[in-house]
């Protein structure tokens, strides 16, 4: 029986590094700080840092030293903690909001300014459509002046919708090619594309990972009160939240960006984690 995971009982063969873009910002792609927060905690056990306990409770390993980055420099200040709390404090970090300027500056995540620009475009676009149609009745015009008020209005909004969209096409294609290499071998690579909470083909991300499940239920109590409290998950798997504001919106339970609107439609970004 699995007590606690470490780099013996998790291994870390064929966690191999990545070219850039890095796991953590491969993993803020798809399911934005909070899953970027939970590929830190887990590379920092791979690499022998911290221990998870079978009771979900973070430990330092090591002494902390140089070449860490910053989302797991603060990591290994912020430990001990229960995993749900270290990811939660994480996911809110100025760390966690420079990694999204980082990305935008990449040119990876489109920035809260031009949503914000694109969404009060689409808004004019359509006051000029409805005041056309208005108009059509009002004055007598002619129906084509309303089916092409119309139209224009469905061709501009579907132009504006793409140029909104929360990740850029450099960031969409990273997404994708970051489930090509989601295996089982690669543990750090499964963690930023289905979370600790997600799936792999049926299997559980933490079974894979050898984390106990009475820390996997701790971690599911965590996310359950954070969505009960508005700051649900994106949950899902590769992509399911790179079409939403995971990559622009929200953080996970801390930091939110004001140019971004929810995963899926409610709450903030996480990707399922969080526990305590």
């Amino acid at each position: 029986m699995v007590t606690q995971w470490t780099p013996t009982s998790a291994g870390s063969a064929g966690s191999t590094p990545e070219p850039w873009p890095k796991p953590e910002e491969q993993a803020f792609l798809v399911g934005g700080p909070g899953r970027a927060a939970e590929v830190a905690v887990v590379s920092l056990v791979e690499a022998g840092m911290l221990r998870i306990s079978r009771e979900g409770h973070v430990s330092a390993v090591g002494r902390p030293g140089h070449g860490w980055s910053p989302l797991q420099a603060h990591v290994l200040r912020s430990v001990p903690r229960t995993l749900g709390e270290l990811v939660t404090a994480t996911a809110g970090s100025d760390e966690a909001q420079w990694l999204r300027r980082h990305l935008i500056d990449r040119g990876l995540v489109t920035s809260p300014e031009r949503r914000r620009a694109v969404r009060r475009l689409r808004l004019l676009v359509l006051g000029a459509a409805a005041a056309a149609v208005i108009a059509m009745f009002a004055l007598a015009l002619p129906l084509q002046v309303g089916f092409g008020a119309v139209i224009g209005w469905a061709v501009c909004s579907a132009v504006l919708g793409r140029l909104a969209r929360p990740l850029t096409r450099r960031g969409r294609d990273e997404v994708v090619r970051l489930k090509g290499i989601a295996l089982p071998r690669n543990r750090i690579a499964l963690v930023a594309c289905f979370g600790l909470l997600g799936r792999f083909g049926g299997t559980r991300v933490t079974d894979v990972l050898g984390i106990a499940p009475a820390a996997r239920e701790r971690l599911q109590r965590r996310t359950r009160a954070s969505r009960s409290d508005g700051s649900a998950s994106c949950g899902g798997g590769c992509g399911s939240c790179s079409s939403s504001s995971c990559g622009g919106g929200s953080s996970a339970n801390g930091g939110s960006d004001s140019g971004g609107s929810s995963c899926g439609g409610g709450g903030g970004c996480g990707g399922g984690g969080g526990g305590e």
